[in-house]
Order: structure tokens, then C-alpha cells, then sequence
């Protein structure tokens, strides 16, 4: 190897694992994204990384058994790793930045609301909103004007969000506050110290519903009530005022970006496959009527989509841990790998859904990928957008029922056709999203 000598850490030292000279700390920017895809082609699933400014060695993972042992098998003897520090300032303590024994009792308490009678129900909000939507682009399309898919999926995928953590309350904020003030996330792109303070800020309009809704006694079918009602198994305890708005920040950035950012990937890939896009028409147009909650299980071809727009836009495309004591990964080729306590790990699930050992051309958009067939033959740890294990997305099932109700209706009416304004490109930040908006011209048609 060459590159910038760099004198490695005792720890480091301890790993036998190949990777650059350069010293480096791995985060989510241009520079990090830029070089792990060379480093992988020349190092192979399992890479060494010497440590620039951090304390720990780093390891870079990216063979799907080395995935299922950290985030499944010994999940236990992993905590969160770097770069939550900027995560906790925009979202505080909630279940994707917590751990410990605080964490569990949280995500016990979450975990019911998340339940399918409950989406079930929710999905006729869903279906509201994407009526909207619907009227809106059939006007646009018939004007002949072009719309900007970016921010309109932001603004959709929010209202979504709140309206299932706020219902009505929504309204009674938006008429108090002459907007809504959660704009915010779709407005300003930039996830900085500056935004996470003004989205901070906002926890005094959840305060403000919360104590209206006790002093009404009034609870409403919404993942807020849910969890001002829901109690520790053990401690038969509600969560604190706290740690519940918490979670509900948490719910409202993660729920909306994951579901805009998907439905911005999916319409644009779409846009460039018109064979997929026919075969997505026909299914849609068989179905008796606009979908609801009961027709998602003949909307197939519609969620083998969205699992391949998943596949190779992955909203959350770098998870870090770290290693709590030693451990060893092993590996079909070369000796075992010694990993020290304290090691900070990386998996990114781009990557790993781009890898040509186990996706037969990597770079192509083909939800065939996901037909039974195909999963069954593939490892079940190369996937994974929402994560694994027992810290995969509380909101999962939420996001593709929105997602499916989304493109089942919107399909059946409107097909968008890109317009080229700037160039398509990967901006990976927190969130993988479009570096620019991605424009889009509808065009009405009949089911």
C-alpha cells in the first residue's frame, strides 16, 4: 500500500485487517462517500482504517455475515457509535440515539403503536393526503406545468407524519400559528446546528397538545395518545414528558425523510424505465377501485419497487457502532479478524446493496430482485435498508403501507415524465437524498 504513513494506535495495531495507509475518520459527507467505494475494490469486505482526529481504530464492513453479527447475533456487544452526537442535537434522546436499559424500555413502549391494526387505520389518512396530491397534479397536468418532485414528496411525506402523530391537532396548530411550523424540514434542506436548534424549538407546540389533550381528557387515535398511554411492563410507568417528546421529534424527522426520499428516488426511477413503469400501470389498473389498506397485498410489483428504490437509494446509507468488548469476525478467506474494544465499526448499506457478489448487476433498477424466488436464494443480511436486529426501524411497516397507498393511487391517474434541469446526483448526508431538486412534468391518464 501507499499513501500518507500514519504511526498506528496500539489497537490498531491489533487488527489484522488489510486497508489505506492514509489516516481517516469515516462520516457522512462527499469525502467519506467518495472514497469507500475504491477502498472496498481494493481491500476487499473487511477494511482497516486508521484513525485521523478519533482515538479508535475503524472497520468498514461490508460482507452480509459480518452485518448479521453485529446488528443481529451479538447485537449486544455493540452500542451506538460516532456521529450520533449530531443526530441527538436535531432529534434529542429518542430510540435511534438512546441505548442501554432507557432505550429498551422505550422501544418496548413504542413498539405497539407501530402495530398493523393501528396503520390500518391510519392508512385512510393516508389516502386522504394522496387524494390531495392527486388533485393537485391532474391540475398541474392539465396546466402543463412542471412540478418540483423533491419538495413536493418532502411536504407530502410530513403532512403524512404529523397528521398521524397529531390528527385534528394539526389543523388547530396550523390555523393558531397563521403555518405550519414543521415546514421547516421541507424549506431549509441543510441539517446544521442552526436548523437543529429552530426544530428543537418547535417541542413547545408538542408540549402544548400534549397538556391540552389532559386537561380535555381527550385522547385520539395517534401515535401521540398512544404514547402518552402506553407504561414500562416493568415499571407500569409512562414515559416522561421528556423522553416522549423526544420520540416524537424522532418520529417526525425520521418518518418524513425516509418516505420522501424514497418516493423522490422511485418516481425519477420510474421516469427512466418505461417497461417497469407499464408493468407498475397494468397492476394499478386492475385493481377495482383506488387501493386502500386491504389491496396492498395485490400491489406486489408496486412494493418490489419500492424495495428495489430502497436497494440502491438506502435512506440512511452509513451506520456506525461500537465494539463494547472484543470480538472476531471471521472470514472465508485469510485469518480470522481480531477486533479490540472500542473499535469503531461502520456498515453502509449502499454499498453492500451494490455489491457484485451478491446482486447480479448491481447498478441496474430491476424489482425482480425482490420476487419470492429471488429472496429465498439470497443471503437475508444483504438487505438492509431499515437496519436489522433489534434496532431496525420502529416505523418500517408505517413507511411502505404510505409508500404503496402513495404510488398505487398516484399511478393509476398521473405518469411523470423528468425534466432535465440539473444533473441527477447522490448527496450523502445523514439522509441519501438528490443533491438537486429532481423536476418532474406530469401527465394525466386513465386507469
Amino acid at each position: 500500500m501507499s499513501g500518507p504513513s500514519a504511526s498506528p494506535s496500539p489497537e490498531l495495531a491489533r487488527i489484522n485487517a488489510p486497508g489505506p495507509d492514509e489516516p481517516f475518520d469515516i462520516n457522512v459527507d462527499d469525502t467519506t462517500f467518495g472514497k469507500l467505494g475504491p477502498w472496498l475494490q481494493a481491500y476487499g469486505d473487511i477494511i482497516a482504517i486508521t484513525p485521523h482526529k478519533r482515538r479508535k481504530p475503524a472497520l468498514l464492513l461490508n460482507h452480509p455475515e459480518h452485518v448479521k453479527q453485529v446488528l443481529v447475533s451479538n447485537h449486544k456487544n455493540y452500542a451506538k457509535g460516532v456521529g450520533f452526537e449530531r443526530v441527538a442535537m436535531l432529534l434529542g434522546n429518542g430510540i435511534i440515539v438512546s441505548d442501554g436499559d432507557f432505550w429498551r424500555s422505550q422501544r418496548r413502549m413504542i413498539q405497539p403503536v407501530f402495530h398493523k391494526k393501528i396503520i390500518a387505520q391510519l392508512a385512510l389518512m393516508m389516502q386522504r393526503c394522496n387524494e390531495q396530491k392527486l388533485e393537485q397534479w391532474q391540475q398541474k397536468a392539465t396546466d402543463g406545468t412542471v412540478i418540483d418532485l423533491t419538495q413536493e414528496m418532502s411536504a407530502l411525506a410530513l403532512e403524512v407524519i404529523l397528521r398521524a402523530l397529531f390528527s385534528e391537532d394539526l389543523d388547530r396548530l396550523i390555523a393558531e400559528q397563521g403555518e405550519n411550523p414543521f415546514t421547516m424540514l421541507v424549506d431549509d434542506v441543510t441539517r446544521d446546528l442552526k436548523l437543529a436548534m429552530r426544530f428543537r424549538a418547535l417541542t413547545k407546540h408538542v408540549a402544548s397538545i400534549m397538556q391540552q389533550r389532559r386537561e380535555q381528557n381527550r385522547i385520539e387515535l395517534d401515535f401521540l395518545s398512544l404514547m402518552m398511554e402506553t407504561r414500562d411492563k416493568d415499571t407500569l410507568q409512562p414515559m416522561s414528558d421528556k423522553a416522549l417528546i423526544d420520540e416524537v421529534m424522532t418520529i417526525i424527522v425520521a418518518g418524513h425523510e425516509t418516505t420522501a426520499g424514497t418516493l423522490n428516488w422511485a418516481w425519477y426511477l420510474l421516469s427512466q424505465h418505461p417497461q417497469i413503469e407499464q408493468t407498475l400501470h397494468v397492476e394499478v389498473d386492475a385493481l377495482p377501485a383506488d387501493p386502500g389498506f386491504d389491496d396492498l397485498g395485490a400491489l406486489s410489483h408496486t412494493h418490489r419497487v419500492i424495495d428495489e428504490t430502497l436497494r440502491l437509494y438506502p435512506p440512511v446509507w452509513l451506520f456506525s457502532r461500537k465494539a463494547i468488548e472484543s470480538d472476531v469476525f471471521k472470514r472465508s478467506k485469510g485469518s480470522d479478524v481480531d477486533v479490540p474494544a472500542g473499535t469503531d465499526i461502520f456498515l453502509s448499506p449502499y454499498f453492500l446493496h451494490r455489491n457484485a457478489q451478491h446482486w447480479p448487476n448491481p447498478d441496474t433498477f430491476d424489482p425482480d430482485r425482490f420476487n419470492d424466488a429471488n429472496i429465498r436464494e439470497r443471503n437475508r443480511h444483504v438487505y438492509f435498508p431499515f437496519s436489522l436486529g433489534s434496532r431496525r426501524c420502529i416505523g418500517e411497516f408505517f413507511s411502505l403501507v404510505d409508500m404503496q397507498l402513495h404510488l398505487g393511487l398516484l399511478t393509476r391517474y398521473i405518469r411523470l415524465e423528468h425534466v432535465a434541469t440539473e444533473p441527477v446526483e447522490i448527496e450523502p448526508l445523514i439522509n441519501l437524498r438528490s443533491r438537486h431538486s429532481i423536476m418532474m412534468r406530469p401527465h394525466n391518464r386513465t386507469p
